[in-house]
């Protein structure tokens, strides 16, 4: 045992492979497909190797701008791994077995600095074995990989030495770039220990220099990090409040200050991190004081960001993930504070325990214990499956259905293996033109499948939608019968999940003639989705006998002196009143069967919408402010040529005008004379504060490709007028 212990690479290196195979069995077995975050980073990373690979104009630009709060590290590793080996979740993985090498390395290398290589081989123990670790091995996810830079960043902080050394501070400036690089909330757990070890540098010799070594490590972490980062300085931290306390509400988490918010994270602490590593860690927090020399880094990196997440409203394993090696750290300097007998009989219990726990994670062999104690069973476990959720089936009878064209999917359901996040990526990976997109508010317009499942929807703070639409194809049949079911298919919960396609029947009964007259002479009730207190509203079609008879128009105009439009089912969105209003709706399809028997005008599709005249007035603009979440924020001013914004609770304002848009936006627009409590801000900076509350981006999710006439700004009134007028 000795010889090996001087041989730590080779225990280091044994220790990996045996999860290595853990990983590739559990991969192997597993059959689901990947649910949630862990889809959506496997769907960056495809995208990222395929701007790579297809020589996309502006590469780089693409990668940064794939996410507005995940940095691209990580995914594009994996990324880069598709072009030597297949696409598949075992390539995946390898990134996670990657980053587990570097975490094991840099906690084995900081254990021996604090004290001996037996000290950095045990903590190394007890972060690879940790169950949270070994599930974090069979998911792509962002917080194993953060995990393994925390512990680097900590390594390269203590050989820094306070910053006395050039060479080291250089390193950890680059490591803590690409931590940053690697998630946002890098920096909470890593900051403890940098400014611990920024106030032993103010203290020590050498102040000046010291210090002008820190600032140097933050300069080479900023020239990393800014391209990613600076486009988004403003919008970020809004997104990361947003994540930390309203997003939880949102799905029923409990409030931050409360007993069960306070105590999450202590109760799963030990199914986490390990059955005998979890009690032990708690139990050197405290002999720990007595090593007065390494007590403060081993203290701060581990309380400091765990009472912090205690005091967030999110709660999730992941976020507690990177604070592991830390903990390992402690609890292995714990155990060799043991004396004789006591230290050997820690170290076996310790060996056998890790041991088990990587079987009772990774394959739930023997079953995990269920404890009132505890929120997750003791260990977390998450075994293999290789019941068939028959994704590949639903695509193959999508593709075949749709002759290969690209295709509008609405995925209702939200469960954790049978939702849209699942079906996008398997779609990208196998090439398919297929637009996957969640269940629709109000009528199917631009919806050209549905697939839906009986059973479960899914978590029940999302359901609410995917159950209405669920029990609308029940009760409402004249939306069943505009998507009669092509297929249905056994699911491994018991339940059927069921694709249903567009295919309005034809009316037979109806001449063509009479069926124009009535949506020429649709009411307002007609249009009650989209439109309430029309004046003077008048439509005209021109159509095909043979294709208005499937609800098919070739073109609707559409005019009317005055009306309130908008999504009017959605209690979060205000209407627009609009004056003198001409519009051109292409390639219209409407549910011919529900307008005849109903009068109701159901929009199923529109190729195109062209706005030829339109008037909105001052007055008319405040109140769809006042009834909009930005209208709280800020006020509008309709000036000559342009719009004068001002922020209500902080001193900001901007010259807004509107530009012709570009592709598949309608319009754009064009900031200036942009001042922050009356100071001017460059031009180099207006986009990036602009880009976080321009609404046009938001504009090419619209199911139907809208375009303007011109646009002009007057005092009082915006008028868009055509460009033969």
């Amino acid at each position: 045992m000795s010889s090996l212990i001087r041989r730590p690479v080779v225990l280091l290196a044994g220790l990996v492979a045996v999860l290595a195979v853990v990983t590739v069995v559990w991969v192997s077995i597993d059959r689901r497909p990947p649910e949630s975050d862990h889809a959506n980073h496997l769907e960056r990373a495809l995208r990222c190797y395929r701007v790579l690979a297809e020589h996309a104009p502006h590469p780089l630009q693409s990668i940064l701008a794939e996410s507005s709060f995940y940095p691209p590290l990580v995914p594009c590793l994996a990324g880069l791994l598709y072009f030597v080996l297949p696409v598949a979740p075992l390539t995946a993985q390898a990134v996670m077995l990657a980053f587990l090498a570097v975490g094991v390395s840099a906690v084995f290398a900081l254990g021996r600095r604090l004290l001996d290589a037996e000290t950095g081989l045990l903590a190394a123990f007890f972060f690879a074995t940790a169950p949270f670790v070994i599930f974090s091995l069979t998911n792509f996810q962002l917080d194993l990989p953060l995990a393994a830079m925390v512990a680097l960043a900590l390594y390269t902080l203590f050989r820094a030495e306070a910053f006395a050394r050039p060479g080291w501070c250089v390193v950890l400036g680059v490591v803590l770039g690409l931590g940053m690089l690697t998630k946002p909330p890098f920096a909470t757990y890593v900051l403890p220990a940098m400014l611990w070890s920024a106030w032993r540098a103010w203290r020590g010799a050498e102040r000046g220099r010291r210090l002008a070594r820190l600032g140097l490590a933050l300069l080479i972490a900023l020239a990393l990090t800014l391209p990613w980062y600076g486009p988004r300085l403003v919008g970020l931290p809004m997104q990361i409040v947003n994540r930390s306390f309203k997003q939880a509400a949102e799905v029923g988490q409990a409030e931050a200050l409360t007993p069960a918010g306070l105590l999450f994270y202590p109760r799963v602490f030990v199914p986490q991190f390990g059955v005998l590593a979890g009690p032990l860690c708690v139990w050197a927090l405290w002999t720990v004081r007595r090593r007065r020399a390494i007590r403060s880094l081993l203290w701060l990196s581990t309380l400091l960001p765990f009472i912090l997440y205690c005091l967030i409203q999110n709660k999730n394993l992941r976020y507690t993930l990177p604070i592991l090696p830390a903990a390992a750290l402690l609890t292995a300097v714990g155990v060799r504070g043991l004396r004789g007998g006591f230290q050997r009989g820690a170290l076996v219990a310790c060996l056998l325990a890790g041991a088990l726990q990587i079987s009772m994670t990774a394959f739930a062999v023997p079953p995990p214990l269920s404890l009132a104690l505890f929120l997750t069973p003791l260990p977390v476990s998450f075994p293999p499956s290789p019941a068939d959720w028959q994704e590949d089936r639903v695509l193959d009878d999508l593709a075949r259905a749709s002759g290969g064209r690209p295709a509008t999917v609405a995925v209702v359901p939200n469960y954790n293996f049978f939702s849209v996040s699942n079906f996008r990526y398997e779609a990208l990976r196998q090439g398919l033109p297929l637009q996957m997109t969640r269940g629709w508010t109000g009528p199917p317009l631009g919806i050209e499948f549905v697939i839906l499942k009986t059973g479960s929807q899914g978590p029940s703070f999302t359901v609410e939608k995917a159950e209405r639409l669920t029990r609308a194809f029940v009760e409402d049949r004249y939306l069943a019968e505009a998507f009669p079911v092509i297929a249905e298919y056994p699911l491994p919960d018991q339940s059927h999940g069921i694709l249903r396609a567009r295919r309005v029947p034809p009316l037979r009964d109806v001449p063509p003639a009479a069926l124009a007259r009535r949506i020429e002479q649709a009411h307002e009730a007609a249009l009650a989705d989209y439109v309430r207190d029309a004046v003077g509203l008048r439509i005209s079609a021109s159509y095909r006998d043979d294709a208005i008879s499937r609800g098919e128009v070739d073109r609707l105009r559409v005019e009317a002196q005055a009306a309130t439009v908008g999504e009017l089912k959605r209690r979060d969105r205000a209407p627009l009143r609009v004056r003198d209003v001409r519009l051109d709706v292409e390639r219209l399809l409407v549910n011919p069967r529900r307008l005849v028997d109903t009068g109701a005008l159901e929009v199923l599709d529109a190729g195109a919408l062209r706005i030829d005249a339109l008037v909105i007035t001052q007055a008319d603009l405040d109140a769809f402010l006042r009834g909009q979440p930005a209208g709280s924020a800020l006020s509008v001013q309709l000036l000559e040529g342009g719009a004068e914004v001002r922020l209500k609770r902080f001193p900001g304002s901007a010259r807004v005008g509107v530009l012709p848009g570009g592709g598949d936006v309608p319009f754009a627009l064009n900031v200036q004379d942009v001042r922050v409590a009356n100071v001017p801000i460059p031009g180099a900076l207006v986009d990036w504060v602009v880009r976080h509350f321009d609404p046009t981006p938001r504009l090419r999710a619209l199911p139907t490709r809208v375009s303007l006439g011109s646009v002009r700004i007057t005092p009082g009134r915006v008028e868009v007028v055509s460009p033969t007028n």
